[in-house]
């Protein structure tokens, strides 16, 4: 059986219509990368979505100090950023209230001594993934890829200062405490 040229037609227009129907911010499903490994997020971040390419955390210091109540993680400096699924969740730099950033973002830290900086801390949104912890991957490594802290953890070492204070309020995200 084979398909009369207005049926081609038709589902040429459907399939059109599918993909541009995605929330604003949103890769079409087909694009989102599910991580399975350290290795993974980290070519995600440094090679497939670099973060050199991350818009600066709105309305925070390009390098911020000084902890959250509850942490001391992330010293000395740190500079954060996001991806634009991630950015583009936000309403006037701020996720709006009862929001949660949809799968495929990334919240990225640099954290630095000096100029230098010693470690990379991220946060990828995928709700579906076997290692998230409240809906997020959590990962630290090195700037040369070694993990310091493994997405197969689910967390364990992130979530108890992420579920402090407004970071349950803002999807574990606590970045948002440091915005003017």
């Amino acid at each position: 059986m084979t398909l009369s040229d207005s049926m081609r037609c038709v589902l040429v227009a459907l399939c059109v219509a599918m993909l541009s129907c995605t929330d604003q911010g949103e890769l079409p499903p087909t694009s989102l990368r599910l991580i399975a490994s350290d290795a993974d997020l980290f070519r995600v971040v440094t090679q497939e979505q670099p973060f050199s390419s991350y818009a600066l955390f709105p309305h925070v210091d390009s390098v911020t100090s000084g902890t959250l109540n509850g942490s001391n993680a992330h010293q000395p400096l740190m500079r954060v950023s996001m991806n634009a699924i991630a950015f583009n969740a936000l309403s006037d730099g701020r996720l709006p209230a009862g929001a949660s950033f949809p799968d495929g973002s990334i919240v990225f830290k640099q954290i630095r001594q000096g100029t230098e900086t010693v470690l990379y801390a991220v946060m990828y949104k995928e709700r579906g993934s076997p290692h998230s912890g409240n809906g997020w991957l959590w990962a630290e490594f090195q700037p040369d890829g070694t993990p310091f802290i493994s997405v197969t953890r689910k967390g364990t070492n992130c979530t108890g200062c992420h579920s402090r204070e407004q970071g349950p309020q803002h999807d574990f995200v606590r970045t948002f405490e440091r915005q003017r």
